[in-house]
């Protein structure tokens, strides 16, 4: 069994690596965590705790972390279904299936921890000079022992559970299931007491979506009312995706690029990205959103406002993984549909620019939605003087950065996909 795990990982090695990366992510940026939040100046134990807010901070990105892991694991099992098939049709076990891919995930867990936990302690003098230069503080961060044990058990719990997970998938999924991939999707919209048109209900989703900018500028001090201007922004982002960004979409594609068969072709695969999407880009915003509240409330105290900066910049990356893992999940499917099109005369450098049109559309569509509210909410931060320019700065590209580098990633990744015949 285990050598037909490290069989697997070598032969699919691009995806194990993405997956070993994850690890290696969560572990360092959750030992960091921990060190932070279990230092005298924060003070978290999660029993009898004495600082509610740097807790809630630190169960919320551990929390993201798990998530991320979830999709990780995702993009990595269900490219094995077929695998999974022909085990159990030659007669394997469930049991064996589940040691085969806990072996798998053991492994790469195993080479991940130490690579994390020495990246996190490269970090520790770059956050003490953060803490000293730009915070004003005299205090320090130092080693905990005691995060390394947490660590190493919050990612063995995910690892056990997304073998529980794996296994359930592969228990209730047909032979003929797993032979294909199918997938189910489920959808959601936001339902409205009485019936109107569709004007009416994009006039209300546009001013759900835009009017909480405003007011952002009048209570940027005030972290409840940001929060819940927030909430109210997100539900009408939600149904703008629904209701005026899909139909704009659908016009684009029928009427007035009809005759142009890239554009039809890439924004097509633009309009199933997006709706698949809305759920990320919705934590991906209100994450940011959360975490810029939590700073505002630890303000003049260092260690707390360096547990929120961190968290703001660890959430964003580990989100954007999550973007990328999902969408190369949904790909993965789409061999056979590029296959098709190249039957009725879409040649290879047309299918390069959809998957070029694709990708770029989409990664900007979510970048320019999320700095279109965070870029309003800095700018109420800076005007009543809670963040220095430089702060927010460095905040800016957090965001931006991680999303730039796994769009690059996703669209090489598509390409080798779709053109290379032993992927």
């Amino acid at each position: 069994m285990l050598k037909s795990a490290l069989r697997s990982i070598k032969d699919d090695f691009s995806r194990a690596l993405f997956y070993w990366l994850t690890f290696v992510l969560t572990s360092m940026f959750m030992f960091l965590f921990f060190n932070l939040s279990y230092s005298d100046m924060v003070g978290v134990t999660f029993i009898n705790n004495r600082n509610d807010m740097a807790t809630f901070t630190t169960v919320l990105v551990i929390g993201i972390c798990m998530i991320v892991i979830f999709f990780a694991n995702d993009f990595y099992v269900k490219k094995k279904s077929k695998e999974l098939a022909v085990r159990l049709v030659c007669g394997g076990t469930y049991l064996q299936i589940a040691l085969y891919l806990l072996f798998q995930t053991g492994i790469l867990f195993l080479l991940a921890i130490p690579f994390g936990i020495a990246l996190a302690f490269l970090c520790i003098p770059i956050i003490n000079y953060v803490l000293t230069i730009f915070l004003n503080s005299q205090s320090q961060l130092y080693i905990q022992w005691n995060a390394i044990l947490s660590t190493t058990i919050i990612i063995l719990f995910e690892i056990f559970w997304c073998t529980f997970l794996n296994l359930g998938y592969a228990y209730r999924s047909s032979i003929k299931t797993l032979m294909t991939d199918e997938k189910t999707n489920i959808s959601f919209s936001i339902p409205f007491p009485f019936k109107m048109s569709l004007k009416v209900k994009q006039r209300i989703y546009m001013i759900m979506f835009i009017g909480p900018l405003i007011l952002f500028y009048f209570n940027g001090n005030d972290p409840k009312s940001i929060l819940f201007f927030s909430i109210v922004g997100m539900i009408g982002l939600y149904g703008c995706i629904d209701d005026v960004v899909i139909p704009v979409l659908n016009y684009l594609i029928r009427d007035k690029y009809a005759n142009q068969h890239i554009k039809v072709a890439y924004l097509g695969f633009l309009r199933n990205d997006i709706l698949m999407m809305k759920k990320n880009i919705i934590l991906l915003i209100v994450s940011a959103i959360l975490l810029l509240a939590i700073l505002i409330s630890s303000l003049n105290q260092p260690m707390e406002e360096m547990l929120a900066i961190i968290s703001f910049i660890v959430i964003n990356i580990l989100l954007s993984l999550a973007v990328m893992f999902k969408l190369s999940t949904e790909i993965v499917s789409r061999k056979k549909i590029f296959h098709s099109i190249e039957r009725i005369g879409y040649m290879h450098q047309d299918q390069k620019k959809i998957i070029k049109k694709e990708v770029l559309s989409l990664y900007s569509f979510i970048g320019c939605v999320s700095l279109f509210y965070i870029l309003n909410i800095f700018g109420a931060l800076y005007i009543h003087h809670l963040l220095n320019i430089y702060l927010l700065m460095c905040m800016i590209v957090s965001f931006v950065v991680p999303l730039l580098l796994c769009g690059i990633a996703s669209q090489v990744y598509y390409q080798r996909l779709i053109f290379r015949e032993d992927l």
